[in-house]
């Protein structure tokens, strides 16, 4: 599942039952997670295209500054591994553990309504 144009793209793609979170710039694609379950990696998109919109109406982030409280948020030797509620998620970026903490688990509902929240 991908989404973009052709400056910017992200998707998601399952590889060996996991599931990457995956980015392209200009044509160049990278792996920017990899989370356990298809919920989960569909909650980092939702939170993605939310972080444009909230960009260009000039809102700032609305997760809070470290990880959701009963969660994790390790160094790994790929990156950095957060874990929530029995969601796993191994990211790139320490900013999208932290963030895949507090929408891992969420309902997509929930989570679009939180990105469109002034």
């Amino acid at each position: 599942m991908v989404w973009g144009d052709i400056e910017v793209a992200f998707g998601i793609r399952e590889k060996d039952d996991r599931f990457e979170v995956i980015s392209a710039n200009r044509g160049h694609w990278v792996v920017d997670g990899v989370t356990s379950s298809r919920d989960s990696a569909v909650a980092v998109l939702l939170v993605r295209f939310g972080q444009l919109w909230r960009s260009f109406n000039g809102l700032h982030d609305p997760f809070p500054v470290g990880p959701a409280a009963g969660s994790r948020v390790s160094p790994v030797a790929d990156g950095h591994l957060a874990e929530v509620n029995g969601e796993r998620g191994v990211f790139r970026c320490e900013d999208d553990a932290r963030v895949f903490t507090y929408v891992a688990d969420r309902p997509h509902d929930d989570i679009v309504a939180l990105m469109a929240t002034h």
